[in-house]
């Protein structure tokens, strides 16, 4: 339908620097033409903090309290603000932006790749939705990105479950995004800097009323390869049977 041949990677589980550089080196080699479109997979081999690419680490993290817990910070390529990353499958789609449905801008890439994402997750029983708006993220001052819930983000029974960010270059786009497997918005809040107590606490609570994981959802845990398989054959599907290369 889209485009016959993609390449597939299943890349297991790395530190924090070398998920963003290969996925920063995904969109640079496809725009000197050495890749074709590809799609990625990993997880994360300790927890970690990814911030966007325009995010002041020093404003918005307690850098001591990360320093201290032994939680690495990268910068993304992509915008957005901080993530923990750690008990999660984080996808990347690399591809040309004048591909279609792709060519037809930044929201009708989002959504492309969000219908492949719910097709995938219908696979292990999950029936999710994509947000076809912009909520307030409930705290205007939260340096989270979970906290805020975007155009063609997924939901599921109103709470987010995928979260996703794009960086565009005159050839190609890379979206990379966190399905989460499970949380802990406890440490993930302790990390970050607030004006008071209050806003932390203001904070967590918002993350916990208002995302939700795989784990929450379900009846049973999935094993990482098991959602890796779901996603790989909701992409297959969704792009009309395109052909994975390994």
């Amino acid at each position: 339908m889209i485009h016959d041949e993609w390449c597939w990677i299943s890349d297991g589980h790395h530190p924090a620097k070398w998920n963003m550089e290969v996925d920063a080196a995904l969109l640079a080699d496809y725009g000197q033409g050495r890749t074709p479109p590809t799609i990625r997979f990993y997880g994360w081999s300790e927890p970690a903090i990814t911030i966007g690419y325009s995010q002041k680490a020093e404003q918005e993290l307690d850098i001591e309290r990360c320093r201290e817990m032994g939680i690495s910070i990268v910068r993304r390529p992509t915008g957005g603000r901080a993530l923990l990353h750690h008990r999660e499958l984080t996808y990347a789609v690399v591809a040309p932006v004048s591909l279609p449905p792709f060519n037809r801008g930044l929201k009708a890439t989002f959504q492309a790749v969000s219908e492949a994402l719910l097709v995938g997750l219908r696979g292990l029983g999950i029936q999710g939705e994509i947000n076809t708006g912009k909520q307030s993220s409930g705290s205007a001052r939260s340096p989270a990105c979970f906290a805020s819930l975007n155009h063609c983000e997924i939901t599921v029974n109103g709470k987010k479950l995928v979260g996703s960010a794009q960086k565009r270059t005159s050839k190609a786009f890379l979206q990379h995004g966190s399905l989460i497997i499970d949380a802990d918005h406890e440490l993930f809040t302790s990390l970050l800097k607030f004006n008071n107590e209050s806003e932390r606490g203001a904070t967590q609570q918002h993350l916990m009323h208002s995302t939700t994981t795989l784990n929450q959802i379900c009846d049973r845990k999935f094993s990482f390869e098991e959602i890796s398989a779901a996603l790989q054959e909701g992409f297959q599907k969704a792009l009309g049977g395109v052909c994975l290369n390994y």
